[in-house]
């Protein structure tokens, strides 16, 4: 038996004016200024290749990943100081009533 192989593709897949509006949203993307995150550069009438999309998704999926981890961190520490505050509410008597259903 013969092993088959995939024919490589001809031509453009995705259209230069789309690759344009791509390589666009890359640069617009808010977490991709992190050096961690590779932007392709690209030449005039260079097509854009999947490998650069690739990296670029690969990088800012580590930086949001990261940007993720502290956002949870800083949510709990503010729930922390939130309970300190109102416990220290309560000491003082300022708290307000608490309504029972």
């Amino acid at each position: 038996m013969s092993e088959q192989t995939q024919p490589e593709p001809t031509g453009t897949v995705i259209s230069e004016r789309d690759q344009r509006r791509i390589l666009a949203a890359m640069m617009a993307m808010p977490y991709a200024a992190s050096s961690r995150v590779p932007k392709p550069w690209t030449a005039m009438r260079e097509t854009v290749t999947a490998d650069a999309v690739v990296a670029f998704l690969d990088g800012l999926a580590g930086v949001l990943t990261e940007v993720g981890a502290e956002s949870d961190i800083h949510r709990r520490h503010l729930f922390s100081l939130e309970a300190d505050i109102e416990a220290f509410r309560r000491l003082i008597g300022t708290a307000p009533a608490e309504v029972t259903p």
